[in-house]
């Protein structure tokens, strides 16, 4: 990179620091059985146009998708009509002694041109091609060998996928750190701060461009029985800009008081840069990573006056508004309706209105 395309750079970071992105419009969680949607373990959602949707579950007996229709007011946003359509499953999936598909189905992303559906497995850290009946086509991204299973902390992979049919962009991540850049932030280590790579594919399914990005850091003290920190989902947006979800889940011991924080970014990868797989992320240069701008932080809670809780696993773009505004789906895990005494968790559907100019 030449001086005067490095100052360019600079220059450029430099606007985006000092001018904060709007805040997105946040609209009331509703829950999926009002509209008679069985339980599931949602975690993932993509458009296929026509306000037809498909959605990934991570523990169905075959690795596919639910096809969904979901009905937008136009003018405000609100979600007035919701139907599953079906399901697609592989014909010859491969399961685990409890019958469960053993690929961990958590990212989606359909492809217009070829009218392919691409779903991420956090079991096996490949995305694979499907049809629109469901059933592998054998093809899949070429993804690099930094990002194998070997390479990441247990559960904590490929959760999110999208694609942007304008950018002609595949994108996908780790939910934390991988074990060559950094700890992973929890309660074995609670200093720790996530730093993942961002990875963008072709229309060619092959590596294009990679990216270091360092999440805000969690907790400290205080984990609960469970706790998860990571990113499970992002976003192509046409300008070739990302939405990236940063997830923190706790849930203490005994439930109540239990809480997930969700805070939604946005970042520019024209105005990062670009890195690769020769050093790991904890000895990265702190100024090459990609600046982010918050756009909303919302939670979830566990209590008996307000039982809300929300575990945002996927995401996507949804209607566009008459006033030209931008929605974004946002779907939960509740574990297919788990239950402890009286407290038992709901499928949630959340839409966002992004600021205009995104």
């Amino acid at each position: 990179m030449t001086h005067k395309a490095i100052l360019s750079l600079l220059a450029a970071l430099a606007v985006s620091t000092a001018a904060p992105a709007q805040q997105a419009v946040e609209l009331t969680q509703q829950k999926m059985s009002k509209w008679d949607i069985g339980t599931a373990n949602y975690s993932g959602i993509a458009p296929i146009g026509n306000s037809q949707y498909v959605l990934v579950s991570d523990k169905e007996p075959t690795d596919g998708f639910f096809v969904f229709t979901i009905i937008q007011d136009p003018t405000t946003g609100e979600i007035s009509d919701i139907n599953m359509e079906g399901w697609k499953g592989n014909v010859v999936p491969q399961v685990d002694a409890q019958g469960i598909s053993l690929r961990d189905c958590e990212g989606v992303a359909y492809v217009p041109t070829s009218g392919t559906v691409f779903i991420s497995g956090e079991g096996d850290q490949e995305v694979l091609e499907y049809s629109m009946e469901g059933q592998p086509t054998g093809r899949r991204l070429n993804v690099p060998a930094i990002f194998g299973r070997d390479k990441i902390v247990p559960n904590m992979g490929f959760e999110a996928l999208s694609y942007s049919p304008t950018t002609h962009r595949f994108w996908t991540t780790t939910e934390s750190s991988l074990k060559a850049d950094a700890d992973a932030a929890g309660p074995d280590n609670p200093t720790a701060q996530n730093l993942v790579r961002l990875q963008a594919f072709d229309d060619a399914l092959q590596p294009v461009a990679q990216y270091a990005y360092r999440m805000d850091r969690g907790r400290s003290e205080d984990f609960g029985k469970y706790y998860a920190l990571g990113i499970p989902e992002v976003t192509a947006l046409p300008s070739g800009k990302l939405l990236v979800l940063e997830r923190e889940l706790n849930v203490t011991n005994g439930y109540m008081g239990s809480e997930v924080i969700c805070k939604l970014f946005l970042v520019d990868p024209t105005q990062s840069w670009q890195i690769d797989s020769s050093i790991a992320l904890a000895g990265l240069d702190p100024n090459k990573f990609m600046l982010k701008q918050l756009l909303i932080t919302f939670k979830t809670v566990l209590t008996p006056f307000r039982q809300t809780f929300a575990n945002y696993e996927g995401m996507c773009l949804g209607a566009r508004l008459a006033d030209g505004r931008q929605t974004l789906l946002m779907v939960s895990d509740s574990q297919g309706g788990a239950s402890k005494g009286p407290v038992r968790l709901k499928d949630w559907i959340k839409v966002l209105i992004l600021p205009d100019g995104i």
